[in-house]
């Protein structure tokens, strides 16, 4: 099988197996976890099907016609970055879907849990692997759209709401900044394609001297910022901790997160090199690191920890990626590459540790812990392990990766000369130093010290294999990748290495370098930890305080009085724009549409009435014609509301009926829908308010009525007549560009259908989604009247 063909499979077979799901549901029962878990491998093996050729140092690009007006195909692009992500998404795809068959619950709406996983993991893979930016937004938004599904999953639970609105609202507007960004790219480079951007030297030199290069830079950052939690928008992470365990597994330390640092790593050879990308990828990246490492001391809840540890986790990557100089434009690739790898190992594992924890102990109060090292010995060395590797030590494959950013850090701080060369490798010590801290909390706050008297299950153990084997495997892996550097560093690190900065790369990764300026950095690093986790406690106390006293310095702050108040915001901002009742406002709008009848009319029209209709209406239209019209009064003269609904009912089915006679059956179908859904939301609406009319209607107010419907009905019949003999010159009419144009450009003879799905597919797809919306307006009335009615 070709790589191409294997991808596309990869990135579909998720979205179409998911699909199926449900049925496959009725046979396996609640072991529908392990299916799903197959439907990831699956996805894993055709991963791997394309990486011999990668590994060896080619890149591969496929793609199939798909929006050829425009200049955009379907395309891959599998390179070693795409392909280790690859690895990554379908990697711990399988592991965290293996774990979820004994996390959740077996009352659980399991089906939806796992078609929504693996929805997310296709959108992930089509992500990473997408070749031009039009595509690559669109698998962007649905990761968006996937996760708020799953951050939300309790449905029933205000805070997993809250989480999953709040992560929608500012990764979807970050997305929206991103595409503004690839338009603007768009516009200087004249194509949508990514890898033609990479490896054209005279493009990106036009990029780089054009007018619009920052404006570019700044939107699309903007875009992987809010999707990795960076800057001001880290605020979405914690809060999307109330998604199961196994999900912030997936999403918030291995996958979701890392799109944004992905699309840095995309971009890194189009727009590195420059000084606006190392003040805007580095700064953010260092500001976010230091305050997420600090702000991580005053979480109780160990989900929390590991939140804001993900934070700065992947604010150390997106340091490493900004290290860049023209002459040197990849210092810190290297570095961060590796530690991207090692990322999605060490906390992947520290996350599962963290489902067993709150499974065993009903609890994720890391105050209420303590001393479950003896009850639960397997999951301490399991945590042990992990969190050692995240703070750093050695032999674990985290000490390596710091090691490396380190190293870049004193690099980045020589070249830039004068008090950089001190500040750069500072704050990364700093950074270590807050790492060091946390990483350790997690290990005394839970396992170490006494068990305390209360608060705690009577009998805690380690879990069954099913929870356990998983994060033992991802501890193995941080210990072979520690110990035997050279196999990530050759299958994955370099090739991927290779990807970004588009030359080979040699990389040399061990244990030992002798006495280094970072080695000495990682020994000040271990000192001021231990020393810094002594005052843990004060720390955090100190912040509660100081939090309290100022919540206004909170980005929290903004975004709920942002949020919270739009609907008053709104409710004032209406009542002071459009005072005063609703039907000011409709007869407003309809003398409106009279003027902007009347004035061209009689501008240009020499008569309203065509002189040449054609009178002869066979004998059933007019029969249907007739009908129509006694439904029409029948809706208008019925004293009571729901036979004035049939009526009206009534009036659409009978549209219906006429296109059935002039052999539009698509038209007929849509009509009969619509009809269908209006009558029965009319029905719903109606049943909760009195059956019969009784408010009195004035003579003056019935005059002015009927004269308003008269005008209205008669400017439309006006139209409707003209628009049969042709607009009104000196306007045309459209109808032989789509009798002409309908073959050659859509391949369907049927004018009506290639209307509708082609020259105005983006109007049929929003009539669809109102539809769609319409249906679930209906669902939830339905709902609305109770369960005993």
């Amino acid at each position: 099988m070709d790589p191409f063909t294997a991808i596309t499979l990869a990135v579909f077979l998720p979205f179409v197996l998911a699909g199926i799901l449900p049925a496959v549901e009725k046979l396996l029962k609640d072991k529908i976890g392990w299916y799903a878990s197959a439907v990831a491998f699956l996805s894993l093996l055709l991963v791997a099907q394309a990486a011999p050729e990668i590994i060896h140092g080619e890149t591969i690009q496929g793609s199939i016609e798909w929006l050829p007006s425009v200049g955009i195909d379907f395309s891959f692009y599998i390179d070693g970055l795409s392909v280790m992500f690859g690895f990554i998404v379908s990697g711990i795809g399988v592991i965290i879907m293996s774990y979820s068959n004994g996390y959740m619950s077996k009352k659980e709406d399991l089906p939806r849990y796992y078609q929504q996983l693996l929805f997310f993991m296709g959108s992930m893979l089509g992500m990473v692997f997408s070749a031009n930016t039009i595509q690559l937004f669109i698998f962007w938004e649905l990761t968006s759209v996937t996760s708020f599904m799953l951050i939300g999953y309790w449905r029933n639970r205000p805070m997993s709401v809250y989480g999953a609105t709040k992560s929608m609202l500012i990764t979807a507007t970050g997305g929206l900044f991103m595409l503004a960004g690839f338009l603007v790219l768009h516009a200087i480079t004249g194509t949508f394609d990514i890898p033609t951007i990479m490896h054209s030297e005279s493009i990106k030199e036009m990029l780089h001297g054009h007018d619009l290069f920052l404006a570019a830079l700044i939107l699309i950052f903007i875009g992987a910022a809010s999707k990795s939690a960076q800057g001001p928008f880290y605020i979405w992470l914690p809060n999307a901790m109330e998604a199961p365990t196994p999900v912030s597994a997936f999403l918030h330390s291995a996958t979701m997160v890392k799109a944004g640092i992905y699309l840095v790593a995309r971009i890194h050879p189009i727009f590195s090199g420059t000084d606006a990308w190392f003040i805007m990828v580095s700064g953010i990246g260092i500001f976010t690191m230091l305050l997420a490492g600090f702000l991580a001391f005053r979480q109780t809840d160990i989900k929390g920890i590991l939140a804001y540890s993900t934070i700065s986790q992947l604010a150390y990557l997106m340091t490493m990626y900004g290290y860049t100089t023209h002459h040197h434009p990849g210092i810190g690739v290297a570095a961060a590459t590796f530690h991207l790898l090692n990322h999605a190992t060490f906390k992947a594992c520290l996350f599962l540790v963290a489902g067993i924890v709150a499974h065993e102990t009903a609890t994720r109060d890391i105050t209420k812990m303590g001393g479950l090292r003896k009850e639960m010995p397997i999951t301490f060395i399991v945590a042990t392990i992990g969190a050692l590797s995240m703070a750093g030590i050695p032999p674990l494959n985290g000490f390596l990766s710091k090691e490396m950013f380190y190293e870049s850090s004193v690099e980045m701080g020589h070249l830039l000369g004068g008090p950089w060369s001190i500040l750069i490798p500072a704050l990364a010590v700093l950074g270590g130093v807050f790492t060091f801290a946390y990483s350790i909390k997690l290990i005394d706050g839970i396992f170490l010290g006494k068990r305390p008297s209360k608060g705690l299950p009577d009998h805690i153990h380690d879990p069954s294999m099913i929870m356990l084997a998983p994060a033992i495997f991802l501890a193995g892996l941080i210990i072979l990748f520690g110990l035997v550097p050279s196999i990530p560093v050759h299958y994955f690190v370099g090739p991927t290495v290779s990807g970004i900065l588009l030359e080979e790369a040699h990389l040399h990764v061990k244990l030992w370098h002798g006495i280094t300026p970072s080695l000495i950095m990682t020994i000040v690093t271990f000192a001021l930890g231990i020393l810094t986790y002594t005052q843990y406690g004060k720390i955090a106390d100190w912040q509660d305080r100081f939090n309290a006293k100022f919540p206004w310095i909170s980005v929290n702050y903004y975004y709920d009085a942002t949020v919270e108040n739009a609907k008053n915001v709104t409710a004032k901002f209406s009542n002071r724009m459009q005072p005063g009742p609703v039907k000011t406002y409709v007869v407003a709008l309809l003398l409106l549409v009279i003027a902007m009848f009347a004035i061209p009319a009689a501008l240009l029209a020499t008569s309203f009435i065509p002189q040449n209709l054609n009178f002869d209406v066979p004998l059933y239209e007019s029969l249907i014609f007739l009908f129509m019209v006694v439904s029409a009064l029948g809706a208008a003269l019925l004293p009571r509301y729901i036979p004035a609904i049939i009526s009206l009912s009534g009036l659409g089915y009978l549209v219906a009926l006429l296109f059935i006679y002039l052999q539009a059956p698509d038209l007929a179908l849509t009509q009969v829908l619509v009809e269908t859904l209006s009558t029965i939301i009319f029905l719903l609406a109606i049943v909760k308010i009195p059956q019969k009319f009784r408010e009195h209607i004035p003579a003056s107010t019935l005059v002015r009525d009927l004269l308003i419907s008269v005008t209205i009905a008669s400017i439309v019949f006006i139209m409707l007549i003209n628009a049969t003999q042709g607009i009104v010159p000196p306007f045309e009419s459209l109808s032989h560009y789509f009798i002409e144009k309908s073959l050659p450009l859509a391949g369907g003879h049927n004018i009506v259908n290639v209307i509708i799905v082609d020259f105005r597919g983006y109007d049929t797809l929003g009539e669809i989604s109102v539809l769609c919306l319409a249906a679930f307006g209906v669902y939830n009335l339905i709902h609305s009247r109770g369960d005993d009615q």
